[in-house]
C-alpha cells in the first residue's frame, strides 16, 4: 500500500532530520540527552488475560540536553499563564528546556479476535502510528521545590494506514499464535492530531516521612489534552520509596501517556531505586478509538467517560541507564465492557 509507505518514510526521514539539529547545553543544567525505548503489553500482565482492548504499543523517544537560547516567546509559551492561574507556579531559580521527538504505535482490538464479522458490542480494532513532538521545561527552586511542565503535539493516522493487521498478525505469526480475524471491521482511515499540556510538582507542600528508613516523596500531576484522538482532562500522583530517589518525575508511559519524564539524574552512589504506586482519573470527551471516525460513519462503541488508573511498579538506575516496569489497571472504558483492563509497561532510558 503507497499510503502506509509514504506514512514510514516521511516519519523516518523527519527523525532523522531533527536529530540532525545541532543542541547545545545550558551550564548550570544536567549535560545529558536521552533516548527511551517503551513496550506496552496486555501480556506483561501475567495474569490477564491478552490480545484485548489496548493490547500492544511501542514507541522510541529521543529528548535534547538542555536547549540554550530559547526564544523568549516560546519560553514563556512553555508554562502557559492561563494554566497558571489555577496551578500557580512560585519563583524559581533555574529554568531548563528541552526538545523531544518519538515514534509510536499502538494497538487495539475487542474480546473475541476469531471472529470475522462485525461485532456491536464490543471495541473496535484500531491501530495508531503517530510522531510525537514535545517541549519539556524543567524549573526548579532553592526550596526544594520542582515543575516539570510538558508540551507534546501528535501528527499521525489512525485506520487501515497505521498497520495494525500487519504488526499484530506478523507477530503473531513469529510466535505460533492465531491471528486476529476482524481487522476488515477497523475505524477508517484518519489523520490525527492532538495537542496536550502536562504539569507534575515535586514539593515540599507534600513532603512525606521516611518510612522503614527509606526516602518517600508523592508527585502529583495534571494533563490537559485536545485534538480529533484523543480530548480529556486528567489528575493524577505517584508515590515513591526507595533507598535513594533519582531526581526525576517517575517513569514514562505511551497510552495515554501522562505522568513521569524522560531524563533522569542520579542521586549520588548507591541503589537509585524505588517502587511506586499511582492513581489518575481522566474526564474524557472524545477517544476515537472508541467513538471512531470525526468525520464519516465508522464502527465504535458508547464509551465510558470517566476512566482511571492504578498503577505499581519499580524503578533502577544501573549507569548511564534507568530501568522500570509498570502495572496498569484499568477501569472500563466503554458501556458494557465485562471488566477492567490490565496491561504492563517496560521502559529503557539510556543518558548519553
Amino acid at each position: 500500500m503507497i499510503l502506509p509507505v509514504a506514512v514510514r518514510s516521511l516519519l523516518a526521514a523527519t527523525a532523522i532530520g531533527l536529530l540532525a539539529l545541532p543542541v547545545h547545553a545550558a551550564p548550570e543544567a544536567v549535560d545529558k540527552a536521552f533516548v527511551t525505548f517503551q513496550v506496552e503489553n496486555d501480556l506483561f500482565a501475567g495474569f490477564a488475560n491478552s490480545d484485548r482492548h489496548y493490547t500492544n504499543g511501542v514507541q522510541a523517544a529521543w529528548l535534547s540536553r538542555p536547549l540554550d537560547g530559547l526564544p523568549q516567546w516560546l519560553a514563556d509559551l512553555s508554562s502557559p499563564p492561563i494554566y497558571s492561574l489555577v496551578f500557580p507556579t512560585p519563583s524559581f531559580t533555574r529554568a531548563d528546556h528541552r526538545f523531544g521527538i518519538a515514534l509510536g504505535h499502538a494497538i487495539f482490538t475487542p474480546d473475541n479476535t476469531a471472529a470475522t464479522a462485525y461485532l456491536p458490542n464490543e471495541r473496535p480494532y484500531a491501530a495508531w502510528a503517530h510522531v510525537t513532538f514535545s517541549l519539556q521545561s524543567h524549573r526548579a527552586s532553592e526550596s526544594g521545590e520542582a515543575w516539570q511542565d510538558n508540551w507534546k503535539l501528535d501528527l499521525g493516522v489512525v485506520g487501515p494506514a497505521a498497520q495494525g493487521e500487519w504488526a499484530q498478525n506478523e507477530w503473531h505469526k513469529i510466535i505460533g499464535v492465531d491471528k486476529a480475524n476482524g481487522w476488515r471491521n477497523q475505524i477508517r482511515d484518519e489523520v490525527g492530531v492532538n495537542l496536550s499540556f502536562e504539569r507534575a510538582w515535586r514539593s515540599p507542600t507534600f513532603a512525606t516521612e521516611r518510612l522503614f528508613g527509606l526516602e518517600t516523596d508523592l508527585i502529583p500531576y495534571t494533563i490537559v489534552s485536545l485534538g480529533n484522538v484523543q480530548t480529556y482532562a486528567g489528575l493524577g500522583g505517584t508515590f515513591r520509596i526507595g533507598p535513594k530517589l533519582p531526581d526525576d518525575f517517575g517513569p514514562t508511559r505511551i497510552y495515554p501517556g501522562v505522568g513521569g519524564s524522560e531524563w533522569f539524574r542520579p542521586a549520588g552512589p548507591g541503589c537509585n531505586c524505588y517502587l511506586f504506586a499511582g492513581l489518575e482519573g481522566r474526564g474524557i470527551a472524545r477517544d476515537i478509538f472508541l467513538d471512531g471516525n470525526t468525520f464519516r460513519d465508522s464502527v465504535s462503541i458508547d464509551k465510558e467517560h470517566f476512566v482511571y488508573d492504578a498503577k505499581l511498579g519499580a524503578v533502577a538506575v544501573v549507569g548511564p541507564a534507568r530501568v522500570s516496569f509498570t502495572h496498569v489497571f484499568r477501569s472500563r472504558e466503554y458501556k458494557g465492557q465485562p471488566k477492567p483492563d490490565q496491561f504492563g509497561s517496560i521502559t529503557v532510558t539510556f543518558a548519553y
